[in-house]
C-alpha cells in the first residue's frame, strides 16, 4: 500500500518535533509510502529499510544524494556536494572504499583505545565548565558542542586557534546536508577549503602524523582534490554534528525515563548500554538519500528505476515488528541491531569512537553531579535528516 503526503509533510513542524508517532502510522498504513507532490518514497519498517541499505547495487547512495541526480521536489530538496565531485555519503562500491580507507586506520579498535585517555580528560573539562556555569548552564553549548570538536580536532592535528573557526564550518556544511543552502555560507566555506587545503599539502603546526595523511593518501586511489576538500568537510558532519546531536537525544530520553537515570547513577558499569539504547531509541540520522537503479519491488510496492527513496533509520529503531516495546527505554534490551550507526556498506565508520565519546561524557557528567535536569524545553534542529538539539538549558546539582 502506498501512502500520501498528508501521510508523511516533510515540512510540517509538529513532525520536526516529534516525528515518531508520524513513523508508527507509516509502518501501519504504508510502510513504503509515494508522496507525489514530493516525488520521492518514504521507506519506514526494519526489514525495508534494512535491504536498501544493505542492496547497493540496486538502492544507490550516489543517484540519492549526489546534487548530479535526484529529482525531489516540493520545497524537499536534500544533496550534498558539488556536481562531478564524490563524497562518501553519495558513492557506492567499489569506489566508496576507496574513501573509507583513506581514514580506517584511524578507526580500529587499537586506534580509538589509544585515545580513550585524551577523551576522557576532554569530557571531565568541559562537564567542569558546565558546573562553573551554573545558573544559565547550557548542556548543549559546555558540553554536547565542544566535546566532539575538540576530539576531532585532535585526529586532524587542528591548532587550538582554529577551533572557534572549526564548529562554524561544521554549521556550513550541516546545511548543505541539510537542504539546498543558497549562497549564505560562501565565505565561510572558502575559509575552510583553504584550510584544508594548506593541511593536505603538508603545512601544518604540528610535526605528528594526523588524519589528513591518510586523507591525501587517497589521491593514490584516483580521489581529486576538489574530492579530497569536500571528503575533509563531510567529516566535520559525521564527526561532530551527529555525536552532539547523539549527546543531546540521549540526555533527553534520560529525562523522559527517570528510573534510567538512577539506574546509571547507582552503577556507571550501565553506561555503555544506556549509550547503545539511546542510538536506538533517538538517533541523530533519522533519514537519508537513496536511488533506485532499476525497477524493483520492496515491501508490497514496485518501485520504478530513478525512484527518490527517504530511508527513516528512526522509524525502523521503533518498529515494533523489531524491537518488542520499542516506546521504551530498556537498559537489558539485547537485541543489538539498530540502525542507529546505519547499515551495509555506509555503516559508520566513527562508530567506536562515537561511543567513547558518548560513554566518557555520560561517566564524567554521574560523577560529578548529584542530578541534572531541564531548565526550560530546549530548541530542537528543524530537520528530516538531523535530529537533536541545538540549545539545552539545565540546572545541575554538583556532588
Amino acid at each position: 500500500m502506498t501512502g500520501t503526503v498528508g501521510v508523511f509533510n516533510p515540512s510540517d513542524p509538529t513532525l520536526l518535533a516529534d516525528p515518531y508517532p508520524t513513523y508508527a502510522r507509516l509502518r501501519t498504513d504504508a510502510p513504503v509510502a509515494y508522496l507525489p507532490e514530493n516525488d520521492m518514497w518514504v521507506v519506514s519498517r526494519h526489514a525495508d529499510v534494512s535491504r536498501v541499505l544493505r542492496e547497493t547495487a540496486v538502492f544507490s547512495s550516489k543517484a540519492g544524494m549526489s546534487p548530479d541526480l535526484g529529482r525531489a521536489g516540493g520545497g524537499v530538496d536534500y544533496r550534498i556536494g558539488a556536481p562531478n565531485v564524490r563524497v562518501l555519503i553519495a558513492t557506492d562500491p567499489p569506489e566508496h572504499q576507496v574513501f573509507r580507507a583513506a581514514v580506517a586506520g584511524a578507526f580500529t579498535p587499537r586506534a580509538i583505545g589509544a585515545l580513550t585517555d585524551r577523551v576522557t580528560e576532554i569530557a571531565r573539562t568541559q562537564v567542569r565548565r558546565l558546573l562553573a556555569h551554573n545558573g544559565d548552564a547550557d548542556f548543549f553549548s559546555h558540553v554536547a558542542e565542544p566535546v566532539p570538536v575538540l576530539v576531532l580536532a585532535e585526529l586532524l592535528g587542528v591548532p587550538r586557534d582554529q577551533l572557534g573557526r572549526f564548529r562554524d564550518w561544521s554549521n556550513t556544511i550541516t546545511a548543505d546536508l541539510d537542504q539546498t543552502a543558497g549562497d549564505a555560507g560562501i565565505g565561510r566555506g572558502m575559509d575552510m577549503f583553504r584550510f584544508f587545503t594548506a593541511q593536505l599539502r603538508g603545512r601544518r603546526h604540528t610535526g605528528r602524523p594526523t588524519l589528513f595523511d591518510g586523507i591525501a593518501r587517497a589521491r593514490e586511489g584516483g580521489v581529486s582534490d576538489r574530492e579530497l576538500l569536500a571528503f575533509c568537510a563531510f567529516l566535520l558532519v559525521a564527526g561532530i554534528e551527529t555525536t552532539t546531536n547523539l549527546m543531546t537525544n540521549l540526555l533527553a530520553a534520560l529525562w523522559r525515563f527517570p528510573h534510567v537515570e538512577r539506574a546509571l547513577r547507582d552503577d556507571p558499569a550501565l553506561v555503555p548500554a544506556a549509550v547503545e539504547e539511546g542510538l536506538r531509541y533517538d538517533t541523530s540520522v533519522q533519514a537519508l538519500w537513496r536511488g533506485s537503479t532499476q525497477p524493483t519491488r520492496l515491501g508490497d510496492v514496485d518501485l520504478p528505476a530513478g525512484a527518490r527513496i527517504l530511508v527513516l533509520f528512526g522509524s525502523a529503531n521503533r518498529d515494533e515488528r523489531h524491537f518488542a516495546e520499542p516506546d521504551e527505554f530498556l537498559l537489558t534490551r539485547k537485541t543489538g541491531d539498530h540502525l542507529g550507526f546505519g547499515h551495509g556498506p555506509h555503516f559508520c565508520l566513527g562508530a567506536r569512537l562515537a561511543r567513547l565519546e558518548i560513554s566518557a561524557v555520560l561517566t564524567e557528567l554521574f560523577a560529578a553531579t548529584k542530578a541534572i535536569e531541564p531548565r526550560g524545553p530546549g530548541e530542537r534542529t528543524r530537520s528530516v535528516l538531523l535530529r537533536g538539539f541545538t540549545s539545552q538549558p539545565v540546572s545541575v546539582q554538583p556532588t
